[in-house]
């Protein structure tokens, strides 16, 4: 009998083409955020949108689009009330990410896990790639892997 091992991630989408998601046991809570309550902090790295206040902490927020190399998310053609954010965790850490639309939860198997192409492994985001998976329809989810972001962004 083979000892599959199933992981659980939430998808998402970074814009209304590109889809990802990351590891269910990363992700605290899902926070619909008025982007009137951000706080722009001066002198950091262009993904990092800034801080909010959520629930007694200070979470800082950072643009996933822009980070893995897309169209930033905060623009002023981007015409949409509230904001979608994914606050994940690390021992230690929080961090807030901005995304276009929460999707659902999904369930892979490990051997289904591919190594993103070639030309994105080259790419300065790579870094912020685990991989990628092919769903029924045969669309690509790239993979996010939250303990690099945490570890660059603290």
């Amino acid at each position: 009998m083979n000892n599959l091992t199933i992981n659980h991630f939430l998808s998402f989408s970074l814009n209304p083409e590109i889809w990802a998601m990351l590891p269910s046991q990363q992700l605290a809570t899902i926070i619909s955020l008025d982007p009137t309550t951000i706080v722009p902090i001066p002198d950091m790295p262009a993904a990092v949108v800034g801080v909010f206040p959520w629930q007694g902490e200070v979470l800082w927020l950072v643009d996933l689009a822009y980070l893995l190399g897309f169209e930033p998310l905060l623009t002023p053609d981007y015409h949409q009330s509230k904001r979608n954010v994914l606050r994940v965790t690390s021992p230690g850490k929080t961090l807030g990410l901005l995304v276009h639309q929460v999707g659902q939860l999904i369930k892979c198997k490990t051997e289904e896990i591919q190594l993103p192409p070639t030309k994105m492994i080259t790419s300065t985001p790579a870094q912020y790639i685990k991989g990628m998976v092919r769903n029924y329809q045969e669309e690509i989810l790239l993979i996010v892997d939250v303990e690099a972001i945490l570890e660059n962004f603290e």
